[in-house]
């Protein structure tokens, strides 16, 4: 099945854009990879579950504090990632990467749902010094990949 992710990208890039539009888009598109969503308890042991639900405590429409959060509590195992969901519109979105496997604390916890339907493309995967150093310079969660994208323009 096409990506309905992938192919927005690639509409974007058929607009009239700024040549600094294009080359984002074209660098975007490069980077998009379509992964699929696993239950958190499939690849966490218990206490990282609790650690989610009781001190994490993931809420709605908060999915990049969510998903940062749970990348800097288990550093050596957990990576942030940034990309889009399709629920059922492409969507800005943040989850997260453990070993292999994907998850989505924000779905699975904060709206209980199955994320595992949804199609999900990552753009970046990032570890937590990375995020960290982010948010330290922006003052908020999220668009790392944008933050990093900028950073090599200058």
């Amino acid at each position: 099945m096409e990506s309905i992710i992938i192919k927005e990208i690639e509409m974007m890039l058929e607009l009239p854009l700024h040549e600094r539009q294009k080359a984002y888009f074209q660098d975007l598109l490069n980077a998009a990879k379509p992964v699929k969503i696993v239950p958190a308890a499939d690849v966490l042991e218990d206490y990282k579950l609790e650690y989610i639900q009781h001190v994490i405590k993931p809420r709605p429409k908060q999915c990049y504090r969510n998903s940062h959060l749970l990348c800097e509590a288990f550093p050596e195992r957990i990576l942030y990632c940034e990309g889009k969901t399709n629920v059922p519109i492409p969507i800005d979105h943040a989850f997260n990467k453990v070993g292999d496997a994907y998850i989505d604390i924000t779905f699975e916890f904060a709206l209980h749902e199955n994320p595992s339907i949804y199609e999900y493309v990552t753009f970046g995967e990032y570890d937590a010094k990375t995020i960290s150093k982010a948010v330290l310079e922006t003052g908020y969660y999220g668009e790392i990949y944008k933050w990093l994208y900028y950073q090599s323009k200058k």
